[in-house]
């Protein structure tokens, strides 16, 4: 029962940020097609394209808010909303990403149903509950566990992804063993701590001419949109025709359009389905991918584009074998790893309803 819980809450949040990610995600698509670039706005005037890649790449960085808020709303209905958007803020800032958006999500939908069913006040200050008392009372507790005692570990782990990556990139006879690191690392949590970890150390990497690891990162964050779409085309070759959902084959439309510029984050709605079984598949293809990137030297001398980096890639047919070969793996292991169709949240109505029902006493 708790697993289906789970379950109807994350599915909630996916109705939330399927629109939201397809909105800005295509503003961002649409920017790069025209040339854009992600730029810090000042207040002065900026070009169009320029202007559409900043709002969409912008509204991405959302994610973690909107996770957290959907899941935390499912979960303790409009008591929950402004925890999970405060702590999603949390996520953003810290870079936990859309993980971390999970994570804060169901810590403040269920600490908030716990505090409204237990804390007793006093009949003049009962007002007080659902405007400041339940809302700061879960936001301080929470925002301290990130910061404080869950957030020890991340960065823990970040700092030995650095020192790990440092000591394999001084080391050429393990360029291939560098590669599957660098694209596991870069893939496994979509964005995350571990990705900003790999971001940053490749960014540093190329401006001191050595394009190796970004060239890996940017095939890396395609493998999910393009592993996903080849693994539905597949599923329907060898008969398994209920591998994805409708909703999920809508998001794939999206999904694979902004993969193609290196945006992830059109393919949460579907990982969200199957996030541990997804992950392992992403993982693997990614590490599989790298793993080619550095035995055969590729680099690049730009930090990121997806399709549109091509012209500044070093050996351009080899990178895109390399993406496919890792993409083919990661659709194989999902025919084997992804649970069958998942119901579909379009009845609004029935969800809300059941959302109203919710008691508190």
């Amino acid at each position: 029962m708790k697993q289906l819980n789970i379950r109807k809450h994350v599915m909630t949040a996916i109705s939330y940020l399927i629109p939201f990610v397809s909105a800005a995600g295509m503003l961002m698509v649409i920017g790069n097609i025209l040339g854009g670039k992600v730029v810090e706005i000042d207040g002065g005037f900026i070009n169009l394209n320029d202007a559409l890649s900043t709002l969409g790449a912008n509204g991405l960085g959302f994610i973690p808010i909107v996770i957290s808020t959907g899941i935390a709303y499912s979960i303790a209905d409009k008591a929950g909303i402004a925890p999970g958007i405060i702590l999603g803020v949390l996520c953003k800032t810290n870079g936990y990403g859309f993980l971390g958006g999970i994570v804060v999500g169901f810590l403040a939908g269920y600490l908030t149903k716990i505090v409204l069913s237990n804390l007793k006040l006093p009949k003049w200050m009962q007002g007080l509950m659902p405007q400041l008392i339940q809302p700061l009372i879960v936001s301080l507790i929470i925002a301290i566990l990130m910061q404080y005692i869950i957030g020890v570990p991340i960065i823990w782990l970040t700092e030995s992804v650095n020192s790990l990556l440092k000591s394999l990139s001084s080391k050429p006879e393990y360029s291939m063993i560098f590669g599957v690191v660098v694209g596991v690392l870069s893939a496994v949590d979509y964005g995350g701590p571990i990705n900003k970890v790999v971001f940053t150390f490749s960014a540093a990497a190329l401006s001191e001419g050595f394009g190796g690891p970004i060239c890996n990162l940017i095939q890396a964050s395609m493998i999910a949109p393009f592993g996903l779409t080849i693994g539905y085309f597949l599923s329907k070759i060898i008969g398994k025709k209920d591998l994805f959902s409708q909703q999920e084959v809508d998001s794939l439309k999206t999904a694979f359009i902004m993969g193609c510029f290196q945006i992830t984050e059109g393919s949460f709605p579907i990982i969200l389905n199957n996030l541990l079984r997804i992950t392992i598949c992403t993982a693997v293809g990614a590490g599989v991918s790298g793993g080619l990137v550095g035995l055969w030297n590729i680099e690049s001398k730009v930090p990121s584009g997806g399709l549109v980096a091509l012209p500044g890639i070093n050996k351009p047919l080899l990178w895109l074998v390399s993406l496919l070969v890792g993409s083919l793996v990661f659709a194989i292991l999902l025919q084997f790893l992804k649970n069958k169709k998942v119901t579909n949240f379009e009845n609004k109505k029935d969800n809300n309803d059941e959302l109203e029902n919710l008691s508190f006493s």
